[in-house]
């Protein structure tokens, strides 16, 4: 079981209930025995879990498997976070409307899978349990006893008031930073923008695809006129443009997936082994569709609920890479890792092989990928060394605009908008 300390969530059915950390609340599985959580809006099984406080309506829906044969109970809460991810003073009674613990009562077992697990759903906000301010949430799923935490993950909920203008130009504003780098600039107006403190309480976040090891917290406007906010100009703003992800497709085990070098069968289930992927830095940029890291959970016969009828298999990753580099780690990122630099995404090296390697247990499915290169003095990291470094690179930016309330006591989302790089 993985490490606790991060976050204790003590849940309790009195106003008092609030939740303990040590650092930012993130997207984080606290039992091994939980995989493949995925949390978008009902629906849109790619988008960014966002919803909004004039129209909840729009649910988000929660997917995750964990390996059982009896289905443990479970329930989950909310908890109201800062910008910065940290949760709350609030007490419940502020932010949540109706119960503060339900119960998950909707799963199914899997069926005819080598691996067994229970698939559970959950559809959520719902009467029951309902923000009633705008900001980001953690949702919390426990086991009976509150201090089980068995994964949480992040969601927004937007109060629509600001007006977002975002481009990106084809240089940044100093070439030193790199000819290839994707530059933001964003132009941000709303109400009583200026009665606000809108320089002293305004907080702007910046996400490239889904990750957090590079995303930009609490950003200033640059400049500060009459009638906007004006964020450009701004080295804070620019991203490394890094490379198209690589994808896997395990949906059809019969006939051999794509990239796939073996697919076999052991006694406890499926193990797929993949050709080795090369460095790609010192290629010519291609072009081709990606899912911007994500993954996507599906069979390739229709006749098949990929839910519960989906199975499991071990997939051997390896990275040719003739010499260790030293002080440095390598990752495999996106939504294939939850987009965390953790244990379970960090690569090993083979000096046998020359090179790093990496086996994840992975659903049948869509997966998005690619490696990412963490140097352990700075904690900077960067696609760049393996991927090389596009500016015709498609990535996704998500910005979110936050307002402090200093009467209310917490960080209004006012804003929420996105941006595609070509």
């Amino acid at each position: 079981m993985k490490f606790k300390s991060l976050i204790i969530i003590l849940l309790s059915l009195t106003i008092n209930i609030s939740a303990q950390t040590t650092r930012s609340a993130g997207d984080i599985n606290y039992r091994d025995e939980v995989q493949t959580v995925m949390l978008h809006p009902t629906g849109f099984d790619l988008d960014k879990p966002v919803i909004y406080l004039n129209n909840m309506k729009e649910q988000l829906h929660l997917q995750f498997d964990v390996f059982a044969d009896d289905a443990p109970y479970l329930y989950y809460t909310l908890v109201h976070c800062d910008n910065q991810w940290q949760p709350t003073d609030l007490p419940k009674n502020d932010y949540l409307n109706g119960f503060f613990q339900e119960e998950i009562n909707d799963f199914t077992f899997s069926l005819n899978t080598f691996v067994n697990y229970v698939h559970y759903d959950l559809v959520f906000p719902t009467e029951n349990m309902m923000p009633k301010i705008s900001g980001n949430y953690l949702l919390v799923v426990t086991g009976e006893k509150p201090e089980d935490v068995y994964f949480t993950r992040r969601f927004y909920v937007v109060e629509d008031m600001a007006r977002i203008s975002a481009t990106i130009p084809r240089y940044p504003f100093d070439l030193n930073l790199g000819q290839n780098k994707q530059e933001i600039d964003l132009e941000i107006v709303y109400p009583d923008m200026f009665n606000s403190r809108a320089d002293q309480y305004s907080n702007v976040t910046i996400q490239q695809n889904g990750r957090w090891d590079n995303a930009v917290f609490g950003l200033k406007p640059t400049y500060v006129y009459p009638e906007k906010l004006s964020y450009i100009n701004n080295a804070k703003t620019v991203f490394e443009s890094g490379n198209q992800y690589l994808r896997i497709n395990t949906s059809n085990f019969e006939n051999r997936p794509e990239k796939t070098k073996t697919v076999y069968r052991e006694e406890n289930g499926y193990v797929v082994t993949l050709y080795a992927d090369t460095k790609r830095n010192t290629h010519t940029y291609l072009e081709d569709e990606d899912l911007f890291g994500e993954k996507y959970i599906y069979l390739e016969r229709e006749d098949f609920d990929a839910t519960k009828e989906a199975d499991y298999a071990q997939v051997d990753f390896f990275l040719d890479w003739p010499q260790y580099m030293f002080g440095k780690d390598v990752y495999i990122i996106g939504a294939i890792t939850d987009w965390r630099l953790d244990d379970n995404a960090k690569m090993e090296y083979d000096p046998e092989r020359r090179g790093y390697k990496k086996s994840l247990l992975l659903k049948q499915g869509y997966y998005d990928y690619m490696y990412a290169v963490k140097d352990n003095a700075s904690g900077i990291t960067s696609v760049a060394p393996v991927n090389g470094d596009f500016w015709e690179t498609n990535n996704k930016y998500y910005i979110f605009v936050y307002l402090f309330d200093p009467i209310e006591n917490y960080d209004k989302l006012i804003g929420y908008t996105t941006i595609k790089a070509h």
